[in-house]
């Protein structure tokens, strides 16, 4: 079972006894509570009145944000899948033309090579988006925000240059790669992106013309074809 099962079930589980305890408390007598009642929890002896406190407390506060910090972790942690891009309607034409056969743009020749076997996303744009670092995360939720009130023209245009950073940290340490006598020629350019490695490999993805609806490949990218 993968990570993301486990904290969604547990997620569940949180929300169904958060959800119990609202319905639950308000329904208790407190008038009638033994307070000379003593209840073990094994880590401390409480009297009856402390350990309904101690219950409203978990229903209104501690339950909350538990289940508040799975989900997110959930959220942070399943955006490594393929299928959480693919959860967008503008990313389905990336997605679909990666899993294309025929399709020769990078990201297309990477999956169908199996040279990145897992997260095929995440392993080339993990630098953004809601799988990288902290200020990466929020540029994410910006996205989502954008996605969620439809504030945004299709086709999507990607903000900024890509870091050749993504390609060259599988690619740069291989003989391959250290065997063009042109890389060595261009490194620095790299190194800086002022050259990009798609002047050279061509585009990773479908380009803007083909992603806009009217044109004659949208279908296909849309999947509308099957």
């Amino acid at each position: 079972m993968e990570i993301t099962d486990l904290t969604r079930i547990l997620t569940g589980l949180l929300c169904a006894v958060g959800f119990f305890l609202c319905l639950w408390l308000p329904r208790v007598d407190f008038g009638k509570i033994d307070s000379d009642r003593k209840v073990h929890l094994g880590f401390a002896t409480l009297s009856g009145m402390a350990f309904f406190k101690l219950l409203a407390l978990a229903a209104l506060f501690a339950v909350p944000a538990a289940s508040v910090a799975v989900a997110n972790y959930h959220t942070i942690e399943g955006v490594h899948g393929v299928e959480s891009c693919n959860r967008c309607h503008v990313m389905t034409p990336m997605v679909t033309d990666m899993h294309d056969p025929h399709s020769q743009t990078l990201a297309a020749r990477h999956f169908r090579n199996g040279w990145i076997p897992k997260d095929q996303c995440y392993q080339c744009h993990s630098d953004y988006g809601l799988a990288g670092d902290l200020q990466a995360k929020m540029e994410g939720y910006r996205h989502l925000a954008r996605y969620t009130t439809r504030s945004y023209e299709e086709p999507i245009k990607y903000r900024g240059v890509f870091p050749n950073d993504n390609c060259l940290k599988c690619h740069a340490p291989t003989p391959k790669f250290q065997a063009v006598p042109s890389h060595a020629t261009v490194r620095a350019r790299l190194a800086d992106n002022t050259l990009s490695c798609l002047n050279c490999h061509g585009r990773a993805h479908p380009s803007r013309e083909q992603r806009t609806p009217g044109h004659t490949d949208y279908p296909r990218l849309m999947g509308e074809d099957e």
